[in-house]
C-alpha cells in the first residue's frame, strides 16, 4: 500500500466526509448532548455529595471523562459507518474504489471525517460539563492525545461494520451488541477496583475500559491501572485496525462481486 497523499482527492474526500455531518449538525453535533446533559444533571443532584472511594474526587468529576468518551466513541462510529452503509445503498461504494484514491488514502480519509465528527462532539461536551464541574484537566495534552487515538479507533470501527453491513439495520447490530455494553462495562459510571471478584479481573479483557481510564487519567490525574500500558493498548488497537481496513479496501471487502 502506498503512503503517498495525492492531496487534492484525499482532502476531497475528508471534506466530504465533513460536509455530510456539518450541514445537519444540529443532528450529529448537538443531538447528542441531550442524553449527556441529562446524565450530568441526573448525577450531578443525585450525588452531589459523594466521593469515589480511592479517587477521593467527587462523583461527577469522575464520570465526566467517561461521559465525554461515550460521545466521542458513537459519534466516530455513526459518522463512518452511515457514510459506508449509505454509500451502498445509493450505489456509489464501487465509485471509491475505482476513483483515483490509494488504499490507505481511502482509510484515513474516512476515518479523519469520522474523527472530527467524534472530537467536535467531545468538545461540545465537555464545554456543557463545565456547567457541572470546575472544568479542570490535569494533562491536557494527554486528554486530547488519547481522544485522537479513541476517535481515530472507533472511526476505523465504523468503516469495518459499514463495509460487513447490507443494510441500514445490520450496523445497529454494532452498536447494541458491541459497543453499547462495552462502554457501559467500562467503568465509565464506577471504578472498576470496587468490583468484587472476578468481575474487576473481567474488566481488563473490555477495550473500552482502557479507553476511558486513559482519559480519566488525562483529566483527574488518578487511574485504576497504568496509563502507560493503557497507551500502548489504544495505540495497538489503532495500529491493527488501521491495517485491517486498509487490507479490506485493498481485496474490495463487500464491495467487488
Amino acid at each position: 500500500m502506498g503512503l503517498i497523499i495525492n492531496n487534492i482527492t484525499f482532502f476531497s474526500l475528508v471534506k466530504r466526509e465533513v460536509s455530510r455531518f456539518s450541514k445537519v449538525a444540529i443532528q450529529t453535533i448537538f443531538a447528542p448532548l441531550i442524553s449527556t446533559g441529562l446524565y450530568l444533571i441526573i448525577f450531578s443532584y443525585s450525588f452531589q455529595n459523594r466521593e469515589v472511594a480511592g479517587y477521593g474526587i467527587p462523583y461527577i468529576d469522575f464520570i465526566v471523562p467517561g461521559l465525554i468518551m461515550m460521545s466521542l466513541i458513537q459519534n466516530s462510529f455513526a459518522n463512518t459507518s452511515s457514510s459506508l452503509i449509505g454509500a451502498k445503498y445509493n450505489g456509489i461504494i464501487i465509485d471509491f474504489l475505482l476513483a483515483p484514491f490509494s488504499y490507505i488514502e481511502l482509510t484515513l480519509g474516512f476515518m479523519i471525517g469520522g474523527m472530527v465528527r467524534g472530537m467536535l462532539v467531545g468538545s461540545v461536551t465537555y464545554l456543557v460539563a463545565t456547567l457541572f464541574y470546575g472544568g479542570a484537566v490535569a494533562h491536557p495534552f494527554l486528554a486530547i492525545f488519547f481522544a485522537i487515538l479513541v476517535s481515530s479507533i472507533f472511526s476505523l470501527f465504523g468503516i469495518v461494520a459499514g463495509l460487513w453491513a447490507e443494510k441500514f439495520d445490520h450496523v445497529s447490530i454494532f452498536s447494541n451488541f458491541f459497543i453499547t455494553p462495552l462502554t457501559f462495562l467500562s467503568g465509565v459510571f464506577y471504578s472498576v477496583k470496587g468490583l468484587p471478584g472476578i468481575w474487576s479481573e473481567v474488566s481488563l479483557f473490555n477495550p473500552v475500559f482502557y479507553m476511558v481510564d486513559a482519559v480519566r487519567f488525562a483529566f483527574v490525574g488518578q487511574s485504576d491501572i497504568e496509563p502507560a500500558f493503557s497507551a500502548l493498548i489504544i495505540s495497538s488497537l489503532t495500529v491493527i485496525l488501521l491495517l485491517v481496513v486498509t487490507y479490506l479496501f485493498k481485496i474490495g471487502y463487500k464491495v467487488k462481486s
